[in-house]
């Protein structure tokens, strides 16, 4: 019974203390499962657009904190930490090697929470699905004119934060939608 006792405390003082489902952890950038309300791919995080469901989870109450994957170059996670700003919530960049698994981002609450389903459809399989042509999808970022911008407002409107109107300005210029090539 002693020897037990000593053996423990010497693998604790050799390995440190045992970590609470430290599996799932790494899967997740240091959090626990339970208080994610949602979760977003690197390769989604590496898009040129926001996720709408990414900005819903952190408008929610029980959203506290945004959590960035550190291996993503900081051109891509910018506009997720400025959003988070935007809505007074706190982002961090976590960098550690032991992390595994293709987790780019969460969205956590500072309690458990009771949220089954934490992925997020890939933003292009999912505009497709609602009818939005491919060549739109692409233009993430850019100026359309009114009518694809009525286009994505049908299919989605929460995706117009993706998008800009055209002007007369920008066509006085030479700029022509890139919904219409």
């Amino acid at each position: 019974m002693q020897k037990d006792k000593v053996e423990q405390a010497l693998l604790v003082g050799v390995h440190g203390a045992p970590e609470l489902k430290y599996d799932e952890k790494v899967q997740y950038l240091g959090e626990f499962r339970e208080r994610i309300l949602r979760k977003l791919t690197k390769n989604q995080v590496r898009e040129k657009a926001i996720y709408p469901e990414i900005l819903q989870a952190l408008k929610g109450k029980k959203a506290d904190k945004l959590i960035i994957n550190g291996s993503i170059d900081y051109r891509f996670i910018e506009k997720y930490k400025e959003l988070a700003t935007d809505l007074n919530k706190t982002s961090t960049v976590r960098s550690d090697p032991g992390f595994q698994g293709d987790t780019g981002l969460i969205v956590i609450s500072n309690e458990a929470v009771e949220v089954q389903d934490i992925t997020v459809e890939d933003r292009s399989s999912r505009l497709r699905r609602l009818g939005v042509p491919a060549d739109l999808i692409e233009t993430a970022g850019q100026k359309v004119c009114t009518e694809c911008l009525s286009k994505i407002a049908e299919a989605d409107k929460n995706e117009l934060i993706n998008y800009q109107q055209l002007t007369w300005i920008d066509r006085l210029a030479g700029d022509r939608c890139p919904g219409h090539k």
